[in-house]
Order: C-alpha cells, then sequence, then structure tokens
C-alpha cells in the first residue's frame, strides 16, 4: 500500500472543499472498472494468455496421439534474449541516470542529485530487480508498469535501562521518538560525597522503544492484468481513469488501521474468478494455493482498488484527479491529488493507443509453424528408427512377435525364407526443404525480434573466417537496430520520468540526510536542499564491446592532452578536473569499481593540500635549479677566467720555449763551431805527431841502414 488507509469516521473530513457523493462516485467507479476489465480481458487477455503459454512451452492445442509433441521455444529465446540486450544496457554497476548542471555553479549539486536518485533506485528500491520485471512483462504482456510512491513508514527498537536518575531518564524522554514501554521508580539514599549529607532519590529502571523512521520512496513494480485503464486512453498521464487491483488479507487492512466493522463489509477476493485476466495463471497454480494456506478469517483475501479518476470540480473550475481507495461496494478512503503515479512501458507502441505490441506477439505465429515442422521431423525419425513393417500372419506362429521391439526379439515364421513372410516397410525420405524453411523461420524470428544468434553468440560459424571483424561488428549492430531502438524507448519514455518522478517526491517528502559515497568520499546529502531539476540524461550503453570501445577513445585523447601540456593550442581547456573526469569515464565504461581508490579528487582538501605540498616543492626545486645554474655561472666565469690565464701562460711558454730553442740552436751552433776547431786542432796535432814519427824512422833507417816501423 502506498500510504496509510484513513480511517473513516463521521468526523473525517476529505482533504478537499468539495462535497462528494461517495455512493454516486462508487457507481462511476465500478462503471470504468466493468469497461477497462472487459476491454482488458477480451482482445488483450486473450493475447496474453497466449503468449505466457507460448512462453512457457505449454501444449499449443493441436497435438496429435501417438505422434511428437515438441514445443519450439522461439518465444522463450527471444524474450530472454532481447531482456539480456536491455539489462545489460542499463546496468546496476553504473548511474542509471545523470542530472546535467544547470549553471557553473550548479556542477556539485548536479552531482549530489545524480548520486541521491541512483542510491534511491538501487539501494532503497530494488533497481535490478525493477527493470527486470519490468521489461519481462513489456516484452511478454505488452505493458511494464510501476507504481512510485512516498511510504511513510517507522520501525522500532527495544532498549533497557537500569538505576537511571529523574534529571536523566526525563533527558531520555525528551526526544519525541522514545516512549517508555515499562517503568520501575524506587527509592534509594545518595551520599553527598562533600558533605556527607544522605538523601533520598528517586531511580528509576525498566525498557523503552526508539522510533526510526525508514520513510521512503517506493517503486513497486504491477502486474499487467491488475492494471485497468479506460480503454480510450492513449497514455497513462492523459486518461481520465486507471485503477490498480490489488488483493489484501484482512489481517493487513487492520494492520493499516482499518476499523474491524469496515473490514468485515469487503467483499472477498475475485480477482481469480475473471477467466482470461492472469493470464500467467496458467502456468502460476500456486498461486491459487494461497487461499487454502490458512482458513482463518483475517488470512481471507479481499480486492482492492486504488483508482485514479478525474472529475470537474466546480469550485476549482477545473478538472482534478480524485484517489479512491475501495472495494467494489465499500469506499474507504478519497483525497485529492494533482497527478497519475504510473508510469508504463511498451516495446512496440502503437500511435494513438495505450496498449502496444510485445515481443511475443510477433513471435507466437512463428513458433506455432517451427513447432509443427520440428515435430515433423522428429515423427520421420521416428519411424526411420522404428519402421512399419509388412508381415503374412498366416505365416506367423504368435503375431504378437512383432510388436516386441527388443532387441534380440524372435519372430517364429512357418516358412523357409522369412523375408517373404516379414519385411520393413520402406520410410519416404524427409523433404530437404524442411531445413530450408526452418532456417528461414529462424531468420524471419531474428527480424522481427532484432536479436540474431551471432549477437546471441549461439552461432560462431554464421560469418566465416575470412571475414574481417569490421564485418562481423556491421552485422551484429545491424541485427541490434531495433533493440537499440527499444533501449531507447525505454530510457527516453519510462526510466527518464520515472527518475524526475523518485528525484521530485525526494526533494517534496525527505527530510534526512543521508551518507553517501561521492567520488570516493561520504558527502551528506538532503534532496530537500536541491532544489527542482528537470535536465537529465539516461545512460544507455548497448555492448560492452562499445564501452571498451568509448573508454579506450577517452584514454588516447588522455595521452594525447598529456603529452604537450604547454600546447597553446589547449588554452588551459584540459585540466585537473577534466582529466579526472575523463579517466573516471573510462573507468566507469570499463566497469572498474571503487575507481575513487585510484583516482583523486581535484576538489578533496586532500587533493589540495597536495598540490600544494607539490607547488612548494616545485618551487623549491625551482630555486634549488636557479642556485645551481647561479653557481655554473659562476664555475663557467671563474673556467673561462682560468682559461684565459692558462692561455696567457701557454703563450709566455711558447715565447719562452723559441727563446729557449732560439738560445739551443746558438749554442748549439757554437758548440759545433767549437767542435770543428777542435778537430782541426787534434787533427794538426796528428798530423805533427804523424810526421815526429816520421822524421823518426827516416833517422833510424839511415843510422841503421835498414827499413824501420815504429808505429
Amino acid at each position: 500500500m502506498p500510504s496509510k488507509i484513513k480511517q473513516q469516521t463521521e468526523q473525517d473530513t476529505h482533504p478537499m472543499n468539495t462535497i462528494i457523493d461517495e455512493q454516486e462516485l462508487l457507481s462511476t467507479l465500478e462503471r470504468n472498472i466493468d469497461a477497462a476489465d472487459t476491454y482488458a480481458n477480451s482482445e488483450v487477455g486473450e493475447q496474453r494468455d497466449t503468449a505466457h503459454r507460448y512462453y512457457y512451452g505449454e501444449p499449443m492445442g493441436n497435438e496429435i496421439r501417438g505422434r511428437s509433441q515438441h514445443v519450439s521455444r522461439d518465444v522463450f529465446d527471444a524474450v530472454e534474449a532481447v531482456k539480456a540486450l536491455m539489462l545489460q544496457s542499463f546496468s546496476a554497476d553504473k548511474n542509471i541516470c545523470r542530472f546535467d548542471a544547470q549553471s557553473p555553479e550548479d556542477a556539485m549539486g548536479a552531482r549530489m542529485a545524480t548520486a541521491w536518485t541512483n542510491y534511491n533506485f538501487y539501494r532503497q528500491n530494488n533497481g535490478y530487480k525493477i527493470l527486470s520485471d519490468v521489461i519481462h512483462d513489456a516484452l511478454v504482456a505488452k505493458t511494464g508498469i510501476v507504481k512510485r510512491y512516498w511510504k511513510d513508514d517507522y520501525k522500532y527498537e527495544e532498549f533497557e535501562f537500569e538505576g537511571v536518575s529523574e534529571n536523566d531518564f526525563n533527558q531520555m524522554m525528551s526526544d519525541p521518538s522514545v516512549e517508555p514501554t515499562e517503568l520501575m521508580e524506587e527509592a534509594v539514599e545518595v551520599v553527598d560525597e562533600q558533605t556527607g549529607t544522605v538523601y533520598s532519590e528517586v531511580s528509576i529502571s525498566g525498557s523503552a522503544r526508539r522510533r526510526i523512521d525508514t520513510s521512503k520512496v517506493c517503486v513497486e513494480t504491477i502486474e499487467p492484468e491488475n492494471f485497468l485503464i479506460n480503454p480510450r486512453a492513449k497514455t497513462v498521464q492523459d486518461s481520465d481513469f486507471c485503477s490498480h487491483r490489488m488483493a489484501m488479507t484482512r489481517g493487513e487492512l487492520l494492520a493499516e488501521g482499518l476499523p474491524q466493522e469496515m473490514v468485515d463489509k469487503l467483499d472477498e477476493d475475485d480477482m481469480l474468478k475473471d477467466d482470461g485476466s492472469l493470464g500467467r495463471d496458467s502456468v502460476d497454480s500456486f498461486r491459487h494455493d494461497r487461499f487454502g494456506l490458512d482458513d482463518s478469517e483475517d488470512r481471507e483475501y479481499v480486492t482492492l482498488y486504488e483508482s485514479y479518476i478525474k472529475r470537474y470540480d466546480e469550485q476549482l473550475n477545473a478538472c482534478v484527479y480524485y484517489k479512491c481507495m475501495h472495494s467494489r461496494h465499500t469506499m474507504l478512503d478519497v483525497e485529492l491529488v494533482s497527478e497519475i503515479p504510473f508510469r508504463t512501458f511498451t516495446p512496440f507502441p502503437l500511435p494513438h493507443r495505450f496498449y502496444g505490441m510485445s515481443l511475443a506477439d510477433v513471435i507466437v505465429d512463428l513458433q506455432k509453424t517451427m513447432s509443427s515442422l520440428k515435430r515433423g521431423v522428429v515423427d520421420h525419425l521416428m519411424l526411420t528408427t522404428t519402421s512399419r513393417w509388412v508381415a503374412n500372419l498366416s505365416l506367423v506362429k504368435n503375431p504378437r512377435d512383432l510388436l516386441d521391439n527388443r532387441v534380440g526379439a524372435v519372430v517364429d515364421v512357418m516358412s523357409p525364407n522369412p523375408e517373404s513372410v516379414v519385411r520393413p516397410l520402406p520410410t519416404p525420405q524427409l523433404n530437404g526443404n524442411v531445413y530450408t524453411a526452418i532456417e528461414n523461420f529462424e531468420q524471419e524470428k531474428e527480424q522481427r525480434s532484432g536479436s540474431s544468434r551471432m549477437s546471441r553468440g549461439m552461432d560462431s560459424t554464421a560469418v566465416s573466417k575470412q571475414n574481417s571483424s569490421d564485418l562481423i561488428n556491421t552485422f551484429m549492430n545491424a541485427s541490434n537496430r531495433r533493440i537499440m531502438v527499444m533501449c531507447r524507448n525505454f530510457a527516453e519514455n519510462f526510466l527518464k520520468p520515472l527518475m524526475q518522478d523518485l528525484y521530485r517526491l525526494g526533494v517534496e517528502y525527505e527530510s534526512e540526510e543521508k551518507m553517501l559515497q561521492l567520488d570516493g568520499r561520504f558527502v551528506p546529502i538532503n534532496p530537500a536542499m536541491l532544489g527542482d531539476r528537470t535536465e537529465m540524461t539516461v545512460a544507455v550503453a548497448l555492448t560492452p564491446e562499445e564501452q571498451a570501445q568509448e573508454a579506450q577513445m577517452l584514454l588516447s585523447l588522455d595521452q594525447q592532452f598529456t603529452m604537450n601540456p604547454q600546447d597553446p593550442t589547449l588554452g588551459g581547456l584540459y585540466g585537473q578536473q577534466q582529466r579526472h573526469a575523463m579517466i573516471s569515464r573510462a573507468f566507469e565504461l570499463l566497469n572498474i569499481k571503487e575507481g575513487a581508490a585510484y583516482l583523486a579528487d581535484p576538489n578533496s582538501e586532500e587533493f589540495q593540500q597536495q598540490m600544494q605540498q607539490q607547488q612548494q616543492q616545485q618551487q623549491e626545486e625551482q630555486a634549488r635549479q636557479e642556485q645551481m645554474q647561479m653557481h655554473q655561472a659562476e664555475f663557467q666565469a671563474d673556467m673561462q677566467s682560468r682559461q684565459v690565464s692558462v692561455m696567457e701562460g701557454q703563450l709566455e711558454l711558447d715565447i719562452l720555449k723559441e727563446q729557449n730553442k732560439t738560445v739551443f740552436e746558438r749554442q748549439k751552433q757554437e758548440h759545433k763551431e767549437e767542435n770543428e776547431d777542435s778537430k782541426l786542432l787534434m787533427d794538426a796535432e796528428k798530423i805533427k805527431h804523424e810526421m815526429k814519427i816520421k822524421n823518426a824512422e827516416l833517422e833510424l833507417e839511415r843510422q841503421q841502414g835498414r827499413s824501420v816501423n815504429i808505429g
């Protein structure tokens, strides 16, 4: 129930000033319910019943005894394939919606609104199951329906206390959410430690309970057969009547606050008495068993209607909606509301009609045909393995032997030639066109549903190895194009309005702050402080391959931008925040959870402190570089000065070398000349000496008269 049912007493007044004739209103509601129920149980109900039976593979009613009973599961295959692709497109691992900032100063507010709405859908409600149920109902039963509302709810937490003073007890009870359940008082003597005075004091013990507010925005999926709408309606929003039919036990109604005498007036549940209204009941027989679980009166189910009807209000001079909680003959509550709380999705909408076509509607005839063809194939295979026989019964001792198909069974014949007595009846070959027909119908099913065997990963040989990956991707994208349209319709016509409704209800009713994780850190978010928002984007990602491609493109752009950060063409467009957003988006596309563990938030204090430290370090490093450059310049100047001195010294050395060389040459020449003089002198002395010896020899020869050689 969306809210507590109000107790009706004589003093109760309606939330509007208009005087309402409840009996007349009940009559109007009953006429509208009958018209909507008749419309839903006629053509629409029959189609839903057929779709459910074909989805579950139930017998089609044309089976022949002794023949194959095979039922092709084409509806099941198509529905589950498309549902898997659509659920993949709106994965719970990422934000299903994103609010757009309305101004540069609104960036943080938009992110907080996005975080709260996605938290509410996935955490406060089972978002994945809601999406799965809505998509399934739409693909099988024409329409997926949800009801969103604010639910005031509380839970109680019991706790005990002992020996509490009266002041502490009063302070504890000052909390309006705390109320005592059991109290016990006793007088105790207390001694003042400073003065030693003994006085009496009241000590309180007992138990209490604390009321915890668990109110939230609720999203509830509704069985399509239990949603009634004016047959002339095109959409829920323009309908002048719609109703949600529900079954509740009398005990649940008493717990909601209805008085016993009013509960006793309510009609017994008649939801299952309308043939065709519950198409899924053909396979959900357990729904009937709920009535036999407990025979007690408070477990008895009654049928209630939450109806919305548009009527003209004379005082307001406008058409307004009345929300009525009622049974067929008893009005429980009436209040004035501003809108109808239902959102619907149809996979194949038809212009100017509320009920479109389901995926099952376009596959049912193919399943019937495919079942007939496959039954023929099975029957032929059975005939080839257990063929019929031609027999001369007059030559068979026991004709019953012909019915014994055991391996090794014996047929006793009265003829030396058994082939002339018993022989198999030839079975005609299966027409090869049967398989061609099956393949043609399979291709037609793919064209109608938009889900190919290649996209489902069922036929790896559908494209030859010679074909390129681009061609394969082209085929898969072409086959998924119809599903892409379904996803876009689902996003724009269902999810986007639903998410806006959730945010608006939170702004209107939510008063408690919630600590939500935003960019890796927990921040307090109160939707009531965020204001009205209308600009929203619903994220649709078709395949993991496309997500990976987009992520790779973003990372490539980041690499290009960071290769030359001083590029004047960037003009400061790619800063820390822009890079953080781009890489975070890449992480999200790659389904990398806890991206904040790898990336620092540029807006966080830690990041700002880190950047300040880096800037300080850069400044210190720059100062060190400048000092090193100054020292290097001084060193170079000193080296240059020293080089000049060396060059001057080298010049002086060269001059000295030249001077020394000149002196050496001169001395060498002088020494040479002295040596030459000495040699001449020595030569002269030698000649002189030789002359003396020669003269001596001559003198001696003369005296002795013979040759003499003194040398």
